[in-house]
């Protein structure tokens, strides 16, 4: 069960702020328009980081906007925002997003702030999730909670089908056997596996493209790298789910019957981590485990948000920094991970035992991520003006192939056909 908010507040308080140089003077003081997305997520998390905050930056205010549902609404509202001159200062943007934003002018480099510093070592960031900040060799927004693919398991419902939770299979073909092993026996209706394949910007699409060794987009390219064997794979996986007969469930209402116990492997983002220890509160065995991955070279596309600075007044940029780095540094981040499921991207938060050391040792279901570290990888972005509504696209023929309305054979070239033809012409 997660820390509560309570109990973080006792630890922020009695942590050191590491205060970095002074954004404005008292008599000068700011209000940061504040932007962020999920709320049944983040609403209590960021309404306490910004209270340790502005006790300890009295001369800054946080003030946030309505939070959106997802990254593509929040995406959306800062592009209309470029056109109106009425962007946030600050916004917390998903990962795939940084390419979109800066590619339109939008988002201040870090690096100056970075240096001034001591450097991101210095700071306490993992170098491997700071880098998905980063756009085309500048520091454009810092991890603060970031996501791997695991799998939720219901250990009840899996010994009760022969299988051991321990040593669950690691192909998506026994996995679905496994799951069809669980709706035999179960005495009421189950659904034995569920793939939470409507994740924001196709991310659990890429997962098993990335999985597999492939790449959404070709290396050093700009150009579509799914029409591969492993995208041609990842499509035929979607097909399997599909004739299964596993229910198209919204991404909410898998997760709700995976708590009540009517799922017994579920597909899905550690951020719900937290939430899902608190909801099943000790009434089945629950676990985590890492997501299979398909091919020796296979990786994970690494999901969640970094903080991005949008402001372009300077003393506006100034406060900003201080708030993105208190949020992302071992404060920010002790809580962030204690009170969601997201991955810290602030090693000095995970290596000292007063902030997530002893808080790892007593939630093992949360270290899943942690160990996933190494194989992460980039969640692609598609480049171009079409970006936001590629999503769209190969949303629709995902949920094509999960419902069984279509084939892999079919959906391919469709894909392709599709996703092309709303890419650059340089692109193509």
């Amino acid at each position: 069960m997660s820390l509560p908010v309570a109990v973080c507040r006792r630890i922020l308080s009695g942590m050191i702020i590491l205060s970095g140089i002074t954004a404005v003077h008292a008599d000068e003081k700011i209000t940061l328009d504040v932007l962020y997305t999920t709320p049944g997520t983040f609403n209590s998390l960021h309404k306490e980081l910004a209270r340790r905050f502005t006790e300890a930056h009295p001369d800054i205010e946080v003030k946030f906007r309505n939070p959106v549902k997802g990254y593509e609404e929040a995406a959306q509202e800062i592009l209309r925002g470029q056109i109106t001159n009425s962007m946030p200062d600050v916004a917390f943007n998903g990962i795939n997003q940084i390419g979109l934003f800066v590619e339109r002018g939008i988002g201040t480099p870090l690096d100056a702030y970075i240096h001034r510093e001591g450097g991101l070592d210095k700071l306490g960031y993992y170098p491997t999730l700071a880098k998905l900040g980063t756009w085309k060799g500048k520091q454009y927004g810092l991890p603060f909670a970031v996501s791997t693919p695991v799998l939720y398991i219901n250990t009840d419902m899996v010994k009760a089908a022969g299988g051991d939770p321990d040593r669950l299979p690691n192909t998506w073909p026994e996995l679905v056997k496994l799951g069809k092993a669980m709706e035999s026996r179960a005495p009421s209706p189950v659904t034995g596996l569920y793939y939470q394949w409507e994740q924001t910007g196709n991310w659990l699409f890429q997962t098993l493209i990335t999985s597999k060794g492939g790449h959404m987009l070709q290396p050093g390219s700009c150009k579509i790298g799914f029409n591969s064997d492993a995208g041609k794979w990842a499509l035929q996986t979607l097909e399997l789910f599909g004739k299964s007969g596993m229910p198209n469930l919204a991404l909410g209402q898998a997760r709700q019957s995976f708590v009540s116990g009517t799922v017994g492997i579920m597909a899905d983002s550690t951020s719900y981590v937290a939430a899902a220890e608190k909801q099943i509160g000790g009434t089945f065995g629950f676990k985590t485990m890492p997501f299979p991955l398909a091919d020796a070279k296979g990786q994970l596309p690494a999901g969640g948000n970094v903080a991005m600075v949008l402001s372009k007044d300077a003393k506006r940029q100034a406060a900003a920094w201080e708030y993105v780095k208190f949020v992302t540094g071992p404060q920010g981040q002790t809580a962030m991970a204690s009170l969601t499921g997201y991955m810290p991207g602030n090693k000095i938060a995970v290596e000292h035992a007063e902030l997530l050391g002893n808080f790892y040792t007593s939630h093992p279901n949360h270290t899943t991520s942690l160990k996933q570290v190494p194989v992460l990888g980039e969640w692609a972005s598609f480049p171009g003006e079409n970006s936001l509504k590629i999503i769209e696209v190969i949303k629709g023929h995902t949920e094509a192939l999960v419902t069984a309305r279509d084939t892999a054979a079919n959906t391919l070239p469709k894909l392709v056909q599709d996703v092309n033809a709303l890419m650059p012409a340089e692109c193509r």
